[in-house]
């Protein structure tokens, strides 16, 4: 296919047809719709870079759900895309799923082409060209292609197209874009939080310590008719009773009543961590007030107040267990858990981590004016961590290594905090990396010893989270004494120590 005859028809075309187009998206999908039908790209979009954080934000794609778009925030050197953008040259995959680091969002994507949109001095975008089918794109192809994206560039800086479309996605930052990742099960979660979030139902999230639940509420409350109104927090865990009741009731001071959190939220929302740890006699009063939508006043002299309030609340356990031992009142979970949401664990989607990572990295640069970057080995060694305390851990060993290590290239020994040697340091970083490669093919394709292999990982995760072989045992769902004969026996275990 010869496409050199139609470059300079369709920038003309482009040129044309965009200053009759009346905002940046239609002009931004009109010229990705010109470039796609030019080279014969089944799919593709175009992201614009973000100078200061060194993320792409893909402006304009055909064949992407629009949760996956709004959610595809790339760091310089993550997948075909980051690559094409921190080296400044063409990247061309020619069978994605050979591509270990390749960045899954379009599913029949079988080939890609990713060109870089730069100046003499920085890259503002990057066009990606994809097809269904492998290999499809021929040395003919790339080489127009890459003359078509120079002119485009200019193009693209002439109209003011880059620096609108970057100031259009920073205009309408979305309340929900707060939780970082593109995670299938992520996105199935934003497309729930959209879809609940305007109501006014109780939303119950249930998800491990430090794995975001408070920024799900958080965004459930700004994309409801409420977000003018209050949003305050109560947290359960480690407080006395009468604290807590302090805290959600009020107390009486003097001759002055203070109004607990549950009053001075009134026409906004509540939003109850660790609400397990409530006291039963709490539970009941927390019901009552919930069902009756008043909060008693104790004044004798003024009514009751009603409440006008949208409760969330978050669990790190199941609760139907706790009801089941007596523990927690049906009646009020069922009036707190309309719509229950699970928020999942740093570990179950650790493609998340490398755009995590970058996010924290770029801000505490800021806060502590530094300038570190990560090598490459730095973040696989992120990637594979075991993150029992979830996004909140991975942003306090960030944190630690921008203002702590001396060197501005972070390396798999920055993390750690112990002091210990470096090279000891090294090897414990690097060992949790074999978590995320698990899945990969080595040499040696026996199942035996890929089935040895997951299990050494999944017996180290347990002895992270607890602290005697009869924990560790039940959070397997195996005997102690399997247990002990595995530890024994596996050739990955060998000198590990519980």
């Amino acid at each position: 296919m010869s496409v050199k005859q139609d470059i300079s028809g369709t920038l003309r075309k482009i040129q044309k047809e965009i200053q009759q187009l009346p905002n940046i998206t239609d002009r931004l999908n009109f010229i990705l719709e010109m470039t796609l039908t030019l080279f014969g790209a089944s799919t593709g979009s175009i992201s614009i870079m973000d100078q200061e954080e060194k993320v792409l934000t893909i402006v304009a794609a055909k064949g992407m759900d629009w949760e996956k778009k709004i959610a595809a925030k790339l760091p310089f050197n993550l997948g075909v895309t980051g690559r094409a953008a921190s080296t400044r040259e063409i990247i061309y995959v020619p069978d994605v799923t050979l591509d270990k680091d390749y960045v899954k969002l379009i599913e029949t994507v079988r080939s890609e082409l990713a060109i870089p949109l730069v100046t003499r001095d920085s890259t503002i975008g990057v066009l990606n060209l994809e097809s269904d089918k492998v290999n499809f794109f021929s040395s003919e192809i790339i080489n127009q292609a890459t003359l078509f994206a120079s002119q485009l560039t200019i193009v693209i800086l002439e109209e003011r197209i880059a620096k609108e479309a970057f100031e259009k996605s920073k205009r309408e930052e979305d309340p929900v874009e707060e939780i970082l990742g593109y995670d299938p099960s992520i996105l199935f979660l934003k497309h729930r939080i959209r879809q609940v979030g305007p109501s006014d139902t109780s939303v119950m999230i249930i998800g491990e310590e430090g794995s975001g639940k408070k920024l799900i509420a958080k965004a459930l409350h700004y994309i409801s008719q409420r977000k003018n109104g209050p949003f305050l927090t109560v947290d359960c865990s480690g407080l006395s009773y009468e604290l807590l009741e302090a805290e959600l009731f009020g107390v009486p001071s003097g001759k002055i009543f203070n109004p607990g959190k549950l009053e001075q939220a009134n026409g906004g929302s509540l939003y109850i961590e660790s609400i397990g740890d409530l006291p039963t006699n709490l539970q009941t009063r927390l019901f009552q007030t919930l069902r009756d939508k008043t909060m008693p006043n104790p004044s004798a002299k003024k009514k009751d107040e009603v409440l006008n309030i949208r409760i969330f609340t978050g669990s790190k356990r199941d609760l139907l267990e706790d009801i089941q031992k007596e523990t927690f009142s049906m009646d009020l979970y069922y009036r707190l858990a309309e719509v229950p949401l699970r928020m999942p664990p740093l570990r179950e989607r650790r493609g998340d981590v490398p755009l995590l990572a970058h996010h924290f990295l770029y801000q505490y640069n800021k806060q502590y004016g530094r300038n570190k970057t990560f090598s490459t080995e730095a973040l696989k060694a992120l990637t594979g961590m075991p993150w029992s305390g979830n996004v909140r851990q991975l942003q306090s060993v960030i944190q630690y290594a921008v203002l702590v290590p001396p060197e501005t290239v972070l390396e798999p020994h920055s993390f750690l905090q112990d002091g210990k040697r470096e090279t000891e340091s090294t090897s414990k970083v690097q060992s949790f990396a074999v978590g995320a490669e698990i899945l990969s093919p080595s040499e040696n394709l026996s199942l035996n010893i890929a089935i040895e292999r997951l299990e050494a990982i999944w017996i180290k995760e347990a002895f992270q989270r607890v602290s005697t072989q009869e924990e560790a045992a039940k959070l397997l769902g195996i005997s102690r004494g399997s247990l002990q004969y595995k530890i024994k026996n596996n050739q990955f275990l060998d000198g590990f120590n519980t």
